[in-house]
Order: C-alpha cells, then structure tokens, then sequence
C-alpha cells in the first residue's frame, strides 16, 4: 500500500490522536484547580502539569489545524507521526509507539497514589526508555543508570522545593 492509499487513514488516527491530547490536557487544567498555593508560587505543584498542559494543548491543536488543512510536514505525507524517511534501511517506523507512551502516562499517573511518587517514576522510566531503546546490554544499562538518578533526584528535588508527594 502506498503513502497515498493510506493518507485517509493516517489523518483519522492523527484527528484521534489531537483530540485525545486536547482532552487530556483540558482534564489536566480542569484537574489543577483544586491544587493548594504553593510557598514559591508560581513554581509549585501546579506548575510544572499546568505548563505541560498548555504545551500538549497548543500542539495537538496545531496538529489538528495542520490535518484539516490538509498541511504535510514531510513530503506528501500527511501524518506527522507514521511516516518518515528514513536516513538509512536500519530505521524502523514504529507508530504505535506515541500510543504505548501514553498509554503508559495514564498508568504512571494512577500508580503513583499506589506505589508513591519515587517508585512509580522509576518504573516509568525504565519501561519507557525500554520501549524507546534498541534494547541492546549498553542501551538497557543506560535506562537503569538513567531511570535511577533520575527518579530519585526528581523526588529529592520537590521534596526539596516543599512540595507534597505521595
């Protein structure tokens, strides 16, 4: 099937994708209303998902904008996300790759209440870095070593700031 065929069916699963993530960023500042002052306002609990919110939000919203005009931003691809070219034969598209990530996300979120904020960044990390590795001894190493600094130092970091974790 050639990139033409497809193109239909790429701009539906990126409609679906844009839309997901205006929802979710849209929950994410719904959700931050109920989010306490912070002492060092505005860098507080709120924050860091607040920015991310709008970020997510103003680029799904130029993805969605991007597909309903019609838009490519590679060749005559229309997908921003399940096309590319690739430099050499090695380069695998994986487009299911965006999906996994969030649905990752979701789950990271609902198991930080459970596990806490620490443990459950480190299983985030390792299972992402996993996913988004060429999962070589060398690449895995990196994950762990990665995963480790950096959920600790994360959690040391708003435990720092005065910030409530779980």
């Amino acid at each position: 099937m050639s990139d033409q065929d497809d193109s239909g069916g790429m701009a539906k699963r990126d409609v679906v994708f844009a839309v997901s993530m205006i929802a979710a960023a849209g929950l994410t500042i719904w959700g931050l209303r109920n989010q306490p002052k912070a002492p060092y306002d505005p860098v507080g609990a709120a924050a860091v998902p607040f920015w991310t919110a709008i970020i997510v939000l103003a680029l799904a919203v130029l993805l969605l904008a991007r597909v309903l005009l019609k838009h490519s931003t590679r060749g005559n691809a229309i997908s921003m996300f399940t096309m590319s070219e690739a430099v050499d034969d090695g380069y695998a598209v994986r487009p299911w790759l965006s999906v996994h990530a969030i649905v990752l996300s979701f789950a990271y979120t609902a198991a930080i209440p459970i596990a806490g904020f620490m443990y459950a960044s480190i299983g985030f990390m390792l299972l992402l870095g996993w996913l988004l590795s060429d999962r070589t001894p060398r690449a895995i190493a990196l994950v762990v070593i990665v995963a480790l600094v950096g959920a600790v130092g994360l959690d040391q970091g708003f435990r720092t700031l005065l910030i409530d974790l779980p």
